[in-house]
């Protein structure tokens, strides 16, 4: 019995309904069919979905290419999948919408898993009274400023900026690199999961400006939550400070809370 899965689409394109060339993977050339039938109302919000089976007939693709598609789709917000029930229209756009859920520091951290990070320039610059705060060093010291835009994973619309600030020191950065930048940004993109030991966090509401407000692609003074977390290795050493701004409506802080002191029976 074969394994659909293990299953290889033929290395050529051929020319069917539906599917443009493109040097793109094929389940995202589907997604993308897909996506522009959605926006065209060709299949309406509250119907469904033609089924894997009928999207492989279609475009000529196996079921772990379709499944692909699929997912590609529910990650945007599109569509609803239910096994057995089949694949519900739930939106005709895309919907940039994160949620965290934190009960620990690994919930926290799976933020920098689940999404992407894009830098857009990084910086030198004398610590003024707050940034002295934040770090814990004296003011006028130099220290490092890492801009960027993160996405979800599989999103062309960006819905935070987030701004990295550093000691310019390579105390504690990954080893190898020649700038504290570099370090720096190979830190955020994957070694920080298994360097962190304690995180503080702050939260606060605020309107977007002009310039924050184009970059998220929102109108300026859009309200915003604004994140301060201050990073420690397990030696209560400060790695570095990271503020975030998020859009209001794209992101939701979910925490729980449980008592330590539970009486049963009760």
């Amino acid at each position: 019995m074969n394994d659909d899965s293990q299953r290889s689409d033929p290395p050529s394109l051929p020319a069917r309904r539906g599917l443009r060339s493109s040097r793109k993977p094929r389940y995202l050339q589907v997604a993308d069919e897909l996506r522009d039938e959605l926006k065209r109302g060709d299949h309406p919000v509250g119907g469904m979905l033609p089924t894997e089976a009928q999207l492989c007939e279609r475009f000529g693709i196996s079921r772990y290419t379709a499944r692909e598609a699929l997912r590609t789709l529910e990650e945007m917000g599109l569509i609803a999948r239910r096994r057995g029930s089949g694949t519900k229209v739930r939106s005709a756009e895309p919907q940039v919408r994160y949620n965290q859920y934190v009960r620990s520091i690994d919930d926290l951290l799976q933020y920098t898993q689940a999404t992407r990070f894009q830098l857009r320039h990084s910086d030198r610059l004398l610590a003024d009274a707050t940034l002295a705060g934040w770090l814990d060093v004296r003011a006028g010291t130099e220290c490092v400023l890492l801009h960027g835009i993160r996405y979800q994973r599989r999103m062309l619309k960006p819905f935070c900026i987030t701004d990295v600030y550093r000691r310019a020191s390579m105390q504690g950065l990954p080893p190898g690199f020649a700038r504290v930048e570099d370090a720096m940004r190979a830190l955020i993109e994957g070694e920080l999961f298994a360097r962190v030991g304690l995180v503080e966090q702050s939260l606060s509401a605020v309107a977007l400006d002009a310039e924050q407000a184009d970059q998220l692609e929102v109108e300026p003074g859009t309200p915003a939550l604004r994140t301060l977390r201050r990073y420690f290795d397990p030696k209560s050493r400060i790695l570095l400070v990271a503020v975030t701004l998020h859009p209001g409506d794209v992101f939701s802080y979910i925490t729980r809370y449980e008592r330590s002191d539970v009486m049963r029976g009760v």
